[in-house]
């Protein structure tokens, strides 16, 4: 049987590109044919990313007369980056020869397969995508075919009414859909659309899986690992939890970043190869984030980690939080520092719990016989 999917694939987001390989690997040990679309959304181009660079308005003189040479700056970054991750797309995920930039193109060459799903990431997100993109609403899928949603994300706890009137009857065409939100559960319930909550594909690929593709590093000195994705947040301010946590530790910062023109503190790793951006989570005595992955692969790698929300699209953090009941680990200004340790024999029987009724349910729904309990 033949799947083939359609998420956020050609960006530069280490978060992104992880879900999709391990996307790829759970339909693969369910014994599906994955094939994965090979979308580029407008604003994923190249010449997008670097035209909002050239385009860009600075605040200040100083900002303005300092541009010419970082919009050089950003837009080698941007490069590298696009190449980096296209780069791991081609080598490890099996994608369509066709390459579409808009869902007209879609519907003119759609791909062949038994079942079509919107994959993982904000893909029902208008807000990250810009407007409602019907393509990922699978659209162009021909009667007929199952339709099913992977661990998909909403982002959002609510639509406005006109937002509802489009989107609604696109999700009623869907067969089977599984979120990574409780949010975004209560708020398809609010419509009358069933789902189910499963975990972020990252997660349904557990440690030792991961570990397997980590490459060994070498690290001096134990290091704090910043990955930040977000300049506002919510409760906290970002740099000063940093250099309060590292000092409580002693540890020294590292940060992973996308941008060599990045002068916040810390020593500066500009876009590792991929699974060497994990193998720092990996080695890290403690991590900061503001990013979802970044919390994920921290409580997959029973790390020691302080998440910070970013001022908007924070619920699947939460909803992984409540989840693990480890809603502690959300830093504020007005708490203290971590003095405690997470003691993770419990959160790693919930995830191992979640994911055999996960499996389960999968294989059951694709009528898909010897269900393997240890899984």
């Amino acid at each position: 049987m033949k799947i083939s999917i359609i998420t956020v694939l050609n960006t530069i987001n280490y978060g992104s590109v992880l879900q999709t390989f391990a996307s790829q690997k759970y339909f693969e040990e369910l014994g599906f044919d994955v094939e994965f679309v090979d979308y580029w959304r407008k604003d994923q181009r190249i010449s997008a990313k670097i035209e909002r660079v050239l385009f860009d308005k600075k605040s200040s003189l100083v900002k303005w007369l300092k541009k010419p040479i970082r919009d050089i700056i950003e837009i080698i970054s941007i490069i590298v980056g696009t190449r980096r991750f296209r780069s791991f797309l081609i080598t490890r995920v099996h994608l369509t020869k066709q390459k579409y930039s808009d869902f007209s193109e879609l519907c003119a060459n759609i791909p062949v397969a038994d079942v079509y799903a919107t994959g993982s990431d904000q893909m029902w997100n208008s807000g990250w995508n810009q407007g409602i993109e019907r393509s990922f609403f699978l659209e162009y899928v021909p009667d007929g075919k199952k339709r099913i949603a992977f661990s998909t994300s909403i982002g959002k706890i609510k639509w406005d009414q006109s937002e509802a009137d489009k989107v609604v009857p696109l999700l009623k065409k869907y067969d089977y859909i599984t979120l990574r939100e409780q949010s975004a559960l209560e708020l398809l319930k609010q419509y009358g659309i069933r789902g189910r909550l499963i975990l972020d594909p990252t997660l349904l690929f557990d440690r030792k899986q991961w570990l397997e593709y980590l490459p060994a590093l070498k690290c001096n000195k134990p290091y704090l690992l910043v990955y930040q994705l977000h300049q506002r947040h919510a409760q906290a301010n970002f740099i000063d939890a940093v250099e309060k946590l590292a000092n409580q530790r002693n540890l020294k910062i590292k940060r992973v970043t996308y941008s060599y023109s990045d002068r916040r503190m810390g020593e500066k790793i500009v876009l590792p190869e991929v699974f060497t951006f994990l193998a720092l989570i990996r080695d890290a005595e403690f991590v900061v984030t503001d990013s979802f992955h970044g919390t994920a692969f921290s409580v997959n790698f029973n790390k020691q980690f302080a998440v910070i929300y970013p001022e908007h699209f924070s619920t699947r953090m939460d909803n992984l939080l409540t989840m693990t009941g480890m809603e502690n680990r959300r830093y504020t200004s007005e708490m203290s520092l971590f003095d405690k340790d997470i003691d993770y024999e419990d959160i790693n029987r919930i995830l191992d719990k979640k994911r055999k009724e996960i499996k389960a349910d999968f294989k059951n729904y694709f009528d898909i016989n010897n269900v393997d309990s240890n899984i």
